[in-house]
């Protein structure tokens, strides 16, 4: 908090400068007032010299044509660029909207005289006679034009020279008034500026005591606390904002951290893998199956490969990600065992980009979709039931869309699998050949996975199938393998 001597301190400079500021003004209009005379004489004397130094040029041409001395036509150089020097002059300091045309001609008359002076000049050293004269005669009618128009000049310059005095006049009378005005003013605006500065304090703190009420009561949300001043009380509002920011990203943690531990107590296939000895029921398997291969069964041989895939694949390492190119194989897998179970009734059909399987992604993900789509959509149908998987890009993201023409879903159901909130009713969860994890889980996992970069869809209505799409960023963010276990648990 601003001490009061320092606001005091404030006051009395802002006071100061405020009486600067009008001092300062009536300088500056003083100094206008100058200025503007000083332009007017300034071109008073501009038009004196090109008027007399276009005589003294002629002159020296003159005297040069008749003596034939080169220090006449020295003169006459040196006289030329003086005149040229006072010519350029016309354009900024005398020429303005009132005067364009004269000042313009002018212009133009002393660049025809200077013209006809340099052609005189040339026809004198090659001994033309008729054409020196010729242009010396010229020379001598621009001169007296130049002279005429000079004296126009002058003339409405006089003119214009009497109406700025008037208004010079008017103008100091102006000032005088302007000066007790502005005195008066200073008072009234020094007032309000002491009001604004004490406003500029108060009303910082008043939104930091709010905001402050507010989390003691456990309420984190609202807008940063805005303070426009640049002094100490910015500096306290920044800090204060992200500290407040700072405390809603770590309980914004902790819950997901939260949620993943539930998640992760969800998958029941953790009970399972505590409760077997997964080798020795891999081996068992592989010795089944190599039984068979050998004693010519191999469909049956080729479906025990598959089981043991994929009890293999669900109960492996679940701490780590895994590939897109692995979740699509296991679902081939899946697809294999159901089809050799079912035969004609069902077909599986997969449209597989390979450029986008090399994407980390959450394990379980895919399977437990299709698993789904299987149980909950076609499974009780007799014949023409179909799933299809489709992983393709599009815009800078890989997509992946499950299809089934089965019975579909209500559109409650399908908001209920989709709301992130948990809305206290039990998820629907495939029962016997599955792995027993919930679509809410695996949607839930995703979001957390990608930073909720990920965007899932679903498109479905009764008796006319359901269509899942998953669209995740091809360039998303991958998690260290330590960060990923620490969401993951153990």
């Amino acid at each position: 908090m601003i001490r009061i001597r320092t606001k005091i301190m404030i006051f009395v400079t802002v006071l100061v400068l405020l009486v600067n500021v009008v001092t300062f003004y009536l300088y500056h209009s003083s100094q206008q007032t100058i200025d503007q005379y000083h332009d007017s004489f300034e071109r008073f004397i501009i038009l004196n010299q090109i008027s007399k130094q276009t005589n003294e040029v002629y002159e020296s041409i003159n005297a040069y044509v008749i003596e034939k001395s080169p220090r006449y036509l020295d003169d006459y150089h040196r006289l030329r660029d003086q005149l040229v020097v006072e010519k350029e002059k016309l354009i900024g300091k005398v020429e303005n909207n009132d005067n364009y045309p004269t000042v313009t001609n002018y212009y133009n008359m002393i660049e025809s005289f200077l013209e006809e002076c340099e052609q005189t000049i040339e026809a004198f050293q090659k001994e033309d006679l008729n054409q020196y004269s010729f242009h010396l005669n010229e020379a001598a009618k621009v001169s007296r034009f130049i002279q005429e128009t000079t004296l126009s000049l002058l003339n409405s310059e006089l003119t214009s020279y009497r109406a700025f005095y008037h208004a010079m006049e008017q103008k100091n009378l102006y000032l005088q008034a302007m000066g007790i005005s502005l005195f008066v003013t200073t008072i009234f605006l020094s007032l309000l500026t002491a009001l604004w500065f004490s406003r500029g304090i108060t009303r910082p703190i008043s939104l930091l005591s709010s905001s402050a009420r507010k989390i003691s009561k456990g309420d984190f949300s609202g807008e940063d606390v805005e303070v426009r001043t640049n002094d100490e009380m910015k500096l306290l509002a920044g800090t204060f904002n992200r500290m407040r920011r700072n405390i809603r990203e770590l309980i914004k943690e902790i819950k997901d951290q939260s949620e993943l531990d539930r998640l992760l107590k969800e998958m029941e296939l953790k009970s399972l893998q505590s409760q077997i000895n997964p080798h020795f029921l891999f081996n068992t398997l592989n010795t089944i199956s190599r039984m068979a291969y050998l004693e010519g069964s191999e469909k049956t041989s080729d479906l025990i490969s598959s089981v043991s895939a994929l009890l293999r694949y669900n109960l492996g390492n679940l701490d780590k990600p895994t590939t897109l190119r692995e979740e699509v194989g296991i679902v081939k897998e899946y697809f294999f065992i159901q089809q050799t179970r079912f035969g004609d009734r069902v077909t599986f059909k997969t449209d597989i980009d390979d450029t986008c399987l090399d994407i980390e992604i959450p394990i379980l993900t895919l399977q437990p979709i299709v698993e789904n789509a299987f149980i909950h959509g076609i499974e009780s149908y007799e014949s023409d039931a179909e799933i299809r998987l489709g992983v393709y890009e599009e815009n800078g993201r890989v997509m992946i869309e499950v299809h089934d023409n089965g019975v579909g879903m209500e559109k409650d159901v399908k908001e209920r699998l989709l709301q992130k909130e948990d809305d206290g009713k039990p998820e629907l969860r495939s029962q016997g050949h599955s792995t027993g994890i919930g679509m809410k889980n695996v949607v839930k996992r995703l979001e957390l996975f990608y930073k909720n970069k990920s965007e899932i869809q679903i498109e479905s209505a009764v008796n006319q199938g359901t269509m899942i799409r998953i669209a995740i960023p091809c360039t998303a963010e991958k998690r260290g393998d330590d960060q990923y276990v620490a969401y993951y648990g153990s």
